[in-house]
């Protein structure tokens, strides 16, 4: 460890209590729901289906988002049922449309046809959510399984040939379902159905854009860092890459340090192409080290894919330790900084200030 109140910076830093929450039932497009819904200038944030619902106080709209389970078996994804309870409104997509029809008094069953790719939407209701949708329009299908019986409250806006209720609504209750994917661009008039229940329906302001989240990244590293350095591990990927350049921009050249390990789990010559392409774009304070002896030691014999990964993470602070005390560094001076993805961040014991 660097120093008893070391931290992991991610540029995906803490920020102000969203106006739209996504709940992640395990779609592959759950980042992409609230990448569209940022594009509308509206913070959006992502949640686990067991979050309390505290926790959301203050939001304007809920989305429930995909996966691939089934509501109504053994392979439910359990879920807090009081979000469900929520006074606002609340659109589900996909499994989260199911969700929907499932706990509201409906019915899903597996459909005769299960559906991935291309559909046409046929419109057979009115409600605020598809408010300037031509009759048909080019959707995006991905299920299983499908509404049968409508809950008691709800009408059906939309059809396919093959899913006889692909959108439903309860306009009273503000409550919305899609079965198809609207954060796709393959579903044309997708954009528009979110803008309809983000601001026509939830009621969100806009409040966010890239220049004014980066104020808060800059306002929250000079609070942690304080009059510290930033010691970086960097991978060479877009991400590690993205939190050298705000931090470098943030806190100056002399201030970020980065470090490069090669692990033996590289691609031929990737760690000299990192360095060639970091040196390029103008970053010089880079270290580069070859571990790939001792990564292959620490693994050696293990399988299992968790204790795999555990190895590895410690295995990188081990060298980045080894690092430090090769070039005479106080780690008092220090904080650890990390990039990495946003649902990947590393849980190391760090202890007490931790960033994700």
């Amino acid at each position: 460890m660097i120093t008893q109140k070391s931290v992991i910076i991610n540029y995906m830093i803490k920020q102000k209590i969203p106006q739209i929450a996504v709940v992640d039932f395990g779609s592959q497009y759950t980042h992409l729901i609230t990448r569209r819904i940022r594009q509308l200038g509206v913070l959006a944030k992502i949640y686990l289906p067991t979050v309390n619902p505290q926790e959301l106080k203050g939001i304007k709209g809920l989305i429930l988002s995909g996966g691939p389970n089934s509501v109504y078996d053994h392979t439910a994804v359990k879920y807090n049922k009081k979000l469900l309870d929520l006074k606002v409104p609340i659109l589900g997509l996909c499994y989260g449309h199911q969700l929907l029809a499932h706990h509201f008094g409906g019915q899903v069953l597996p459909g005769k046809t299960k559906e991935y790719g291309f559909a046409e939407l046929n419109l057979i209701g009115k409600s605020r959510l598809i408010a300037g949708l031509p009759r048909r329009s080019k959707i995006w299908m991905s299920h299983g399984d499908s509404v049968a019986v409508l809950p008691p409250g709800f009408i059906a806006l939309g059809k396919t040939a093959d899913c006889a209720v692909a959108a439903m609504a309860d306009d009273k209750r503000k409550l919305f379902g899609l079965q198809f994917h609207p954060e796709v661009a393959h579903s044309v008039f997708g954009q528009t159905i979110l803008k309809n229940f983000v601001f026509n329906i939830s009621q969100a302001k806009k409040d966010w854009s890239l220049d004014e989240y980066f104020k808060q990244i800059e306002i929250n590293v000079k609070k942690i860092v304080g009059s510290r350095k930033v010691f970086l591990l960097v991978s060479g990927g877009v991400d590690s890459s993205v939190c050298f350049a705000l931090l470098e921009k943030i806190l100056g050249k002399e201030r970020v340090l980065g470090l490069h390990i090669d692990s033996g789990s590289m691609r031929l010559n990737e760690s000299k192409m990192v360095k060639a392409a970091l040196a390029k774009a103008g970053f010089d304070n880079l270290q580069v080290v070859d571990a790939s002896e001792t990564f292959l030691n620490a693994e050696k014999g293990v399988i299992e894919p968790e204790q795999k990964r555990e190895i590895i993470g410690h295995t990188f602070l081990e060298i980045k330790d080894v690092v430090m005390k090769d070039l005479k560094l106080k780690k008092s001076d220090w904080v650890l900084g990390q990039g990495t993805i946003y649902p990947d961040t590393l849980c190391l014991d760090l202890k007490p200030n931790r960033i994700f």
